[in-house]
């Protein structure tokens, strides 16, 4: 997938294999680990009792998140 290709919004449980961090298991510790950030930024809401990220607001968070560590390339969702 190319970075703007990235769906529109998925639950945790069912995180896209082609999104980085590339499953739910994987998904579960970013969230936990990054909670309050990924709120702020607007990448997570409560669909009942379902967390749902919100593509296009996260693909700019990990954005912003490669600036903070030297040689960082967010090639995730990039095609190469």
């Amino acid at each position: 997938m190319s970075p703007s290709a990235v769906p529109h919004s998925w639950g945790i449980e069912s995180w896209p294999e082609s999104v980085w961090p590339h499953g739910p298991k994987r998904a579960r510790y970013l969230v936990r680990a990054h909670r309050d950030d990924l709120l702020k930024a607007g990448c997570l809401s409560r669909v009942g009792r379902e967390l749902v990220v919100h593509g296009p607001k996260f693909d700019r968070w990990l954005q912003r998140q490669a600036a903070n560590v030297a040689g960082f390339e967010v090639a995730a969702n990039r095609v190469t």
